[in-house]
């Protein structure tokens, strides 16, 4: 009975690191989003402006205009892409291994416990099927 609680604790202490990393990751993300956003306000603005003065004698207005956004749209497009990019920390990927391990002895130990004392049989499956459930709650972000 000790390790079944020893593994309840593990599992809901992994699972609050879990959603800690995952909060990390949407703000790293975010974050990047954000500057993706600001390069392309900025350079909209201001790039725009210069180079269009500088091409407006050689292309004419609407050219210089036109090649000046098209720049700026394939930076702003390639943050953006860093963004999306990012990958999962290393120690989110090392907790969805523990929250497993927790899961698994969990799972272990209501099967033990079956053979030792007498639950009725419905609840064994019961809390069985609310485990897996938090197992399945949500896919991980890879």
């Amino acid at each position: 009975m000790q390790r079944l609680i020893r593994h309840i604790r593990v599992l809901m202490r992994v699972q609050s690191g879990i959603a800690e990393a995952r909060l990390r990751l949407l703000a790293r993300r975010s974050i990047l989003l954000l500057l993706a956003g600001l390069i392309a306000l900025f350079g909209l603005c201001m790039l725009n402006v210069a180079a269009f003065f500088a091409l407006r004698s050689l292309w004419g207005p609407v050219w210089a205009a036109a090649t000046m956004a098209a720049g700026d749209f394939v930076i702003a497009i390639v943050v953006g892409a860093i963004a999306v990019a990012a990958k999962s920390s290393a120690e989110l990927r090392a907790a969805l291994e523990l929250r497993q391990a927790a899961i698994d002895g969990i799972e272990e130990e209501f099967s033990g416990l079956r053979d030792q004392i007498s639950l009725p049989l419905v609840l064994i499956p019961l809390i069985t099927a609310i485990i897996r459930g938090v197992r399945k709650n949500k896919p991980d972000p890879q």
